[in-house]
């Protein structure tokens, strides 16, 4: 086994890369006055495969018109307000039971309340994402963000699956500085700034987190999206800053921890990071980023059992996430569990077909681990297949050199044993076939053997004495000699002539 020395690849799911990922936080429970005060909507990046684009349409703004603010919401009557939080603990309720479909239909109820509730919008999104309903998903967004401006979790959540149905980042900019002209709002400002982090645009980023900070200093997605921008301009000591004041604001919120994860990382604190990662991911257990995350540093470090429990975790809160079962996938395979490895890599094959690192570790997943049923030559030669399709898809990586070069030995050694073990059988069941025929020669002579008749025997002769007048016959000859003659047959013998 090459486990100790081939690493299997592995990835961490950063914020501010092209493959932006939807939110997968779990139900928000309102505070008992406004939820603007909540904590924020844990955020994770979900790499999911393109589907049909939906969205509302672009409406024109007359050229140098100002935003205009938000209409002012009906105020619920005391009851009305009470149903409509009920509804939300209803959905809360379900979604903890597993009753995903029922959650978001509870959850939208309490969004078309009325009531003073945006997270019942965000969560009914959620929820329609991870039953595959993006459409339903995108209009709970939009709706919330029409009449909560300033609900930046909802924005967030919006953007990221317009890009990830294939929407182009020029076309989502400009929708979005579109809906900025009509209503100007802190939520609409972090998601153009997650937009322009996509891009690359890491200056144009900075400047709208600041407008969303100055319009809400304490709007902590803003923080997260401004730390983004200055990691990715490597100025990594005001990206901890910035983290570090939102910690301070709200040291529960997942995203925070995560983000300062990458950050000590980048500064090479990798023991800080590693308990940064694991901080994020004991305060939720449904925010996938830092369960995935965690997981991938756990597995790195060779705790694949503890991997495999937090990427599982991953996995479940963010199903469409290729890059979170390749990890899942490593865990696996260092456990040894080749059937559920090979799993985990074909899930994130099928949802990300470009993920090449996935055809590069179901190779090493063949060669190093054994499996039950499959023989080891094939096993091995269909290691090398997988090598031959991740360098036929521009794959390159010099430890494939090596590798080929240790399997044609192994190949050799497994083919020449195969031979000896042919070469063994054929001998043994020739030894074998001979054996029979001349076991069944053997019994076929026993049975002619006993199916010959026996010779009869001559029946015993007379036993007691002579007849009267009847002469005894001469006696045997003993021995070859011959029979003294026979004395007198009666009478006397006569002395002299006759008288």
């Amino acid at each position: 086994m090459r486990m100790a020395v081939w690493k299997a690849r592995a990835a961490l799911l950063a914020i501010p890369v092209a493959t932006l990922l939807s939110s997968c936080a779990g139900a928000q429970r309102p505070p008992p006055e406004a939820e603007e005060a909540a904590s924020p909507a844990a955020t994770t990046e979900e790499r999911a495969g393109p589907s049909a684009a939906t969205g509302t349409a672009d409406l024109a703004t007359p050229a140098g018109a100002a935003p205009s603010p938000p209409p002012p919401r009906p105020k619920l009557t005391p009851e009305a307000e009470r149903r409509a939080r009920a509804q939300f603990e209803h959905a809360v309720t379900l979604q903890g039971r597993g009753d995903l479909e029922g959650a978001a239909a509870a959850f939208d109820a309490a969004r078309r309340s009325g009531a003073d509730l945006p997270w019942a919008g965000f969560n009914a999104g959620l929820l329609q994402e991870r039953l595959g309903s993006p459409a339903r998903a995108v209009t709970a967004y939009e709706e919330t963000l029409e009449s909560f401006p300033g609900f930046a979790p909802a924005a967030q959540n919006l953007v990221r699956l317009w890009l990830r149905q294939g929407r182009p980042l020029d076309q989502v900019e400009r929708e979005l500085r579109e809906r900025l002209g009509r209503a100007d709002g802190v939520a609409l400002r972090v998601g153009l700034a997650e937009v322009l982090l996509t891009a690359g645009k890491n200056d144009a980023a900075e400047e709208e987190c600041k407008k969303a900070l100055k319009a809400d200093e304490k709007c902590i997605p803003a923080m997260i999206a401004l730390a983004n921008a200055y990691a990715g301009k490597k100025r990594f000591e005001l990206a901890r800053m910035v983290l570090e004041n939102a910690r301070l604001l709200d040291g529960r919120d997942p995203a925070v921890w995560n983000r300062l994860g990458f950050v000590e990382m980048a500064l090479g604190n990798r023991p800080q990071a590693i308990e940064n990662f694991k901080t994020a991911a004991s305060l939720r257990p449904d925010y996938p980023e830092a369960h995935a995350n965690y997981g991938a540093i756990l597995a790195d470090a060779d705790d694949f059992t503890g991997a495999a429990q937090e990427l599982e975790l991953a996995v479940k809160y963010a199903p469409g996430s290729a890059g979170t079962w390749l990890n899942l996938g490593n865990a696996y395979r260092g456990l040894q569990a080749f059937e559920k490895s090979e799993a985990a890599y074909r899930k994130a094959l099928e949802l990300d077909p470009k993920l090449n690192d996935a055809r590069f570790n179901l190779a090493v997943l063949y060669l190093d681990v054994a499996r039950d049923g499959l023989p080891t030559l094939q096993r091995l030669e269909q290691g090398l297949a997988w090598f031959d399709q991740f360098e036929k898809e521009g794959g390159k990586e010099p430890r494939v050199a090596a590798y080929r070069k240790d399997t044609a030995r192994e190949i050799d050694r497994e083919r020449k044993r195969l031979a000896r073990e042919e070469k063994d059988r054929l001998r043994k069941e020739a030894e074998a076939r001979k054996k029979a025929e001349e076991d069944a020669r053997r019994l076929e002579e026993e049975r002619a053997a006993a199916a010959l008749p026996h010779a009869a025997a001559p029946p015993p002769a007379l036993q007691g004495p002579p007849q009267q007048g009847v002469t005894p016959g001469p006696a045997p000859v003993q021995n070859g000699a011959v029979p003294p003659p026979p004395g007198p047959t009666g009478g006397k013998l006569q002395e002299g002539g006759d008288k």
